[in-house]
């Protein structure tokens, strides 16, 4: 057994990884970074967390403490694609900084000269089919690729969100996730644009499950290695308020879409759904709307109900195995069960 699950795959996965910044996305984007599973060819910013600017910093001292400077970045969108409600800045969960305030030397190289968007579509159309995309942060970046560039949805061999939430619960608004709601219009853009399979939306229904406990905290506080060593100052930070729906147990959002990627056992139950997103300004602006009849009537011979315009067929994340992430977790930080 690695440090990374049960199995390794003989080829890596090839994946970009596309980000806002935050402390939960440094976590993510560690995992990632040092899972011998995952080949990540790139790293794009977008806003949302903190700004783009900000958001590009955190990476590159990510990238910087693991090891893994030889990752590509590239700078996206620094405002919503459409219009969006106006969102206090989560500095008290993320910090000015996006890593909790630690304020981390500034780490080399500096971002690569093509935009975010624009290696997006190099590197799918060069390697169509091949190369899966993980979000975690607002959809701005892949709405504008998917708008000028439809065709290029096909070539993504999988496209994992963190966002959404499909029981009426949000965290950035009260029907909201953050990053829906940070861009409703891109988000629908990008659920609505033809990909080579249904994207699969790791939201709030999972990620409010799949949190860490007393026995995270005390291991991480332990400095095992040096995930712990640059994460735990962060994680303590993103645990004043980041728990503030799950107390006393905290959640990692991120981590658990990118494990989604990397250990597909851990999303127990994926029903495809039609989703939709809504764009409009009022109490369900930036909300995730997920079909939950059309299994029901598929399965009944003769049951039939109209779809309503502007839902398309995604893979929803409704169930995962809470202790297999919280014995992941617990092995990115040096733990040995």
């Amino acid at each position: 057994m690695t440090p990374y699950g049960d199995r390794v795959p003989a080829a890596p996965r090839p994946v970009i990884v596309d980000t806002d910044g935050g402390i939960d996305d440094a976590v993510a984007l560690w995992w990632a970074l040092t899972d011998p599973g995952l080949e990540v060819l790139a790293v794009t910013t977008v806003w949302g967390n903190v700004g783009v600017e900000l958001a590009t910093e955190a990476v590159q001292r990510v990238l910087h403490a693991a090891g893994r400077e030889d990752v590509p970045v590239a700078v996206g969108r620094a405002r919503p694609f459409g219009p969006a409600p106006d969102l206090k800045p989560a500095t008290f969960i993320h910090g000015r900084d996006g890593l909790g305030e630690t304020t981390r030397p500034a780490a080399q190289p500096r971002p690569v000269d093509e935009p975010a968007v624009a290696l997006l579509h190099r590197v799918f159309s060069e390697r169509p089919g091949e190369v899966s995309l993980v979000t975690l942060g607002p959809l701005t970046n892949v709405a504008q690729l998917v708008t000028a560039a439809p065709q290029v949805a096909r070539h993504v061999r999988e496209l994992v969100v963190m966002g959404g939430s499909f029981h009426g619960f949000g965290n950035a608004l009260p029907a909201a996730e953050a990053n829906i709601a940070h861009d409703p219009t891109a988000a629908a853009a990008v659920l609505a644009a033809t990909w080579a399979e249904p994207p699969l939306l790791v939201g709030l229904d999972v990620t409010h499950r799949a949190t860490f406990t007393s026995d995270e905290w005390a291991l991480l506080a332990e400095q095992r290695n040096d995930a712990a060593a640059f994460l735990g100052d962060p994680l303590r930070f993103y645990g004043r308020f980041g728990g503030s729906f799950t107390t006393p147990d905290c959640p990692c959002h991120d981590l658990v879409a990118v494990l989604a990627l990397a250990d597909p056992g851990l999303v127990t139950d994926a029903a495809v759904l039609p989703v939709a997103v809504c764009c409009e300004p009022g109490p369900a602006w930036g909300a995730t709307v997920a079909d939950h009849r059309a299994p029901h009537f598929a399965r009944d011979a003769g049951a039939e109900q109209d779809r309503p315009d502007g839902f398309t067929d995604c893979r929803v994340a409704l169930d995962v195995d809470v202790a297999r992430f919280r014995h992941l977790f617990r092995r990115l930080f040096g733990g040995s069960e």
